[in-house]
């Protein structure tokens, strides 16, 4: 019976480190996708910034 015993502790043990893991796992893509996404945005805002300027120039030269 004392064998039965250990063998529920180890697996409960394991489901414990399990759980752990899982959360370890989900926080690190939870970073991984928040920075990503202000990345993305980021280099969207600054692409915009340099189309607006390109499409200023061509207005002007346009102009001339």
């Amino acid at each position: 019976m004392d064998r039965l015993s250990d063998h529920k502790i180890f697996l409960k043990r394991l489901v414990g480190n399990y759980v752990l893991y899982s959360l370890e796992l989900q926080m690190a893509g939870v970073i991984l996708l928040s920075a990503m996404t202000v990345g993305g945005i980021s280099l969207w805002f600054k692409r915009r910034k340099a189309q607006q300027k390109l499409d200023a120039y061509d207005d002007e030269a346009q102009n001339i």
